[in-house]
């Protein structure tokens, strides 16, 4: 309960941040996953400088990341020589990445980390899980927020775009106590 208290805090200091403008840092994001989203860029309101078509080389899409809801996972992406991961590439100011750590639960709780690639002639970053489960399934919304950020842009391979709909998908049902984080075993989960 700290841990989440303490990332809480930290998340209203940054948004508290942003106000005073952008600030003069640009970073690479790699966006693979629900991010592709305009409505989620939207929601969360994170507004991009730049965003074009990426290829992560030598890199595979995983739905490994767990979910809140049983059997679901998000998206991750780990290394996987001959594969390929087709995201949108993101110019974001420093502050903005910021606050998208905190949307992605990186500080505090640690349920992502930054991984930085160069490629290209780009040193950019994405979100990579450090709970890596297998057997999970997107949910249909989440799958569909990733399809239609794919589809929005023009670049994107239709093959790619068509694989990413034909994804099997699991179904939002009962919800993980621990979804923040592990409870040891030996502890009664959160009410």
């Amino acid at each position: 309960m700290i841990r989440y208290l303490v990332w809480r805090l930290l998340f209203e200091v940054h948004k508290i941040k942003r106000l005073f403008g952008h600030g003069p840092e640009r970073v690479q994001y790699l966006a693979f996953g629900a991010n592709l989203s305009d409505a989620i860029l939207k929601q969360r309101r994170i507004t991009p400088f730049a965003a074009r078509h990426f290829t992560l080389r030598d890199h595979g899409l995983r739905f490994d990341h767990p979910a809140p809801w049983d059997g679901c996972g998000y998206a991750s992406v780990e290394p996987a020589p001959g594969e390929s991961v087709h995201g949108l590439l993101y110019t974001l100011s420093g502050r903005d990445a910021a606050r998208m750590d905190f949307y992605e639960v990186v500080p505090v709780v640690k349920r992502y980390r930054r991984t930085v690639v160069d490629q290209d002639g780009e040193t950019l970053y994405f979100y990579q899980t450090n709970r890596s489960t297998p057997d999970l399934q997107p949910t249909v919304e989440y799958l569909g927020f990733i399809t239609e950020g794919l589809r929005s842009h023009p670049d994107a391979s239709p093959e790619y775009c068509d694989a990413m709909a034909s994804i099997g998908t699991g179904e939002a049902g009962k919800l993980v106590s621990s979804y923040l984080w592990h409870q040891p075993e030996n502890r009664t989960p959160w009410p």
